[in-house]
């Protein structure tokens, strides 16, 4: 309809900026704190990331509260040992000016979304939030309000069925090893309460789809 792009209909796809990436998983996942200003934050990372040899070592002490959500621009920096995360997503480490920042795919990159325990207790936040939210609804119905909180649109029918299959058979599994379903909230649920008000099996199905959603190329691409 508009093949030299005279009327700005469509723009260059790009990867987001690996602040705007965590912020855009906590908006998804209903997280995300709107508080404003303050001191710089210590979200989750990895432990021992900041240990150097000195008598007064700052220490790295992961958020308990609100601040654990809030958004990626109050993310303490250090040029030492800058936030992982970010890293994996081409943020420079401020030792020296950058004009541009780069932007690489990896599968560093991947792996972070499916497995950094800050990005899983944010999927197990979109699961419960899917579940509480659409307490009644089908699971085709949960599925759509998921697609449309992560990706602003509906998922087409073999979207739907991909994960229908997904969640079907996670719960199945789950159901036969509830212990199983128990282990996967208790690891990834961070400092998120409330997770024993749901059946576990269907909790943990839900965590692995949420698990999914949040590291489509969609998810993380502008376009």
């Amino acid at each position: 309809l508009d093949p030299e792009n005279r009327y700005f209909t469509r723009g260059p796809r790009f990867r987001l900026s690996a602040e705007a990436i965590r912020d855009q998983a906590l908006a998804s996942s209903g997280l995300l704190s709107t508080k404003m200003t303050g001191e710089p934050i210590m979200p989750h990372q990895p432990a021992g990331i900041w240990r150097q040899v000195g008598r007064n070592e700052p220490k790295w002490i992961d958020a308990r509260n609100e601040d654990r959500f809030r958004r990626g621009i109050y993310v303490v920096w250090r040029r030492a040992a800058p936030f992982p995360s970010f890293v994996n997503f081409d943020a420079p480490d401020r030792s020296s000016c950058v004009v541009s920042r780069p932007r690489t795919n990896t599968p560093l990159q991947a792996l972070t979304l499916l497995n950094d325990p800050a990005y899983t207790e944010m999927a197990l936040g979109l699961a419960q939030r899917v579940l509480s939210d659409r307490p009644d609804a089908s699971l085709a119905e949960r599925i759509e309000y998921a697609y449309e909180r992560v990706l602003s649109r509906l998922p087409t029918p073999e979207e739907t069925d991909h994960l229908t299959y997904l969640a079907q058979n996670k719960m199945a599994g789950f159901a036969d090893h509830p212990d199983e379903a128990d282990q996967v909230i208790a690891g990834n649920r961070g400092i998120l309460e409330g997770t024993d008000g749901f059946d576990s099996a269907e909790l943990a199905a839900w965590f692995f789809v949420a698990n999914v959603l949040l590291n489509l190329d969609e998810t993380v691409t502008k376009g």
